[in-house]
């Protein structure tokens, strides 16, 4: 069972069936060793939670312009959004989830991720979303910026707050290179490693 009390930092993993999931599921092809679409095209923070309801708080950057906030204007927070698990609940939407636990305390993410929204010079979000928007609508030439070693927005933040608790999410993957499906594989390879070390 997974601890949600808040003694380890809890990652949703989000597999849409729309055509920006698609796009953005494409996008991390490379990563896997079969070169499909992964299954997964968002990632989210979750705090601590009692029980699975749909006003469970997220903590995310999502590329879908009502995520932009009361005006969809990204800047004042750096992208970084507060929202419901709700829509994340409808099957026929989003038919992948996956809850995975770190073992750093939500705290220190939560933390991190308040510093992070004033913090642009760290990580500049809002130029992230915009390239990631261009591929995914489409415009001009639509190559993965994957490619060019841009992360997905929201997965390049979570990677940077826990890099700076002293945590690797994908251990030899550059922070802002980083996506969901990296995030996916580390826990798929490393979780044995990663027990052993929050144990000992």
């Amino acid at each position: 069972l997974i601890d949600t009390t808040g003694a380890s930092s809890l990652l949703l993993l989000v597999g849409g069936n729309d055509t920006l999931s698609f796009r953005l599921r494409v996008a991390q092809s490379h990563v896997r060793h079969d070169l499909s679409p992964s299954a997964w095209s968002h990632v989210a923070f979750m705090p601590p939670f009692d029980g699975v309801r749909a006003d469970n708080p997220t903590r995310e950057v999502s590329l879908a312009p009502a995520g932009f906030g009361k005006h969809g204007f990204p800047l004042p927070t750096n992208g970084i959004q507060n929202g419901p698990l709700g829509p994340y609940l409808d099957e026929s939407r989003y038919p992948n989830l996956a809850l995975l636990s770190v073992p750093v305390p939500s705290a220190q993410i939560q933390e991190e991720l308040d510093a992070l929204q004033r913090r642009r010079s760290v990580l500049d979000v809002p130029q992230l979303i915009l390239r990631w928007l261009g591929y995914c609508w489409g415009v001009g030439v639509p190559a993965s910026p994957l490619a060019d070693g841009i992360g997905i927005p929201a997965a390049a933040i979570l990677e940077t707050a826990f890099a700076a608790e002293g945590f690797d999410l994908t251990p030899g993957l550059e922070s802002r290179s980083s996506c969901p499906e990296a995030i996916w594989q580390a826990a798929r390879w490393w979780h044995n490693f990663y027990q052993r070390v929050s144990t000992s």
